[in-house]
């Protein structure tokens, strides 16, 4: 009988003690590029006013990130039903107000361009990240 194969990673204690950082963190990267990449699309490619891709490219991650942060980062017992709203409010807030702050700050003091609105977005996806953890770390424990 073959023994199952588990990456020596797993086993460091290291990674043991910040699994959680690490797991948020990978999650994290697949969602801001995503996120990055529809806004980018939308604003830059199609068009669409930086409000609008912001907003759309914003709500499509929280559904995503939901689904990874329940099952993958924070293997969470509690019930979808129970986490979801905070969820989303955190989420909302995260995206709503502290990134939307972020471009709108970035937009103004440097004008509306296609670079300026991929700055203010990035530097709104590094604080809405902040924001985030801090409350998903309530939600899912």
């Amino acid at each position: 009988m073959q023994k199952e194969y588990k990456p020596r990673i797993l086993e460091n204690p290291l990674y043991q003690k910040h699994k959680e950082k690490v797991k948020y963190m990978m999650v994290g990267g697949v969602n801001t590029a995503a996120d990055f990449l529809i806004f980018a699309l939308l604003a830059n490619v199609f068009g669409v006013i930086w409000e609008v891709s912001h907003l759309v490219a914003t709500g499509i991650v929280i559904a995503l990130s939901f689904v990874l942060n329940y099952s993958f980062v924070w293997e969470s017992k509690k019930s979808r039903k129970e986490t979801a709203p905070k969820f989303v409010i955190v989420s909302l807030f995260s995206a709503w107000v502290v990134q939307t702050a972020m471009l709108w700050i970035v937009i103004s003091l440097a004008g509306d361009n296609d670079t300026t609105r991929l700055v203010g977005k990035v530097a709104g996806i590094l604080a809405g990240t902040v924001s985030n953890y801090l409350g998903y770390k309530h939600i899912f424990r």
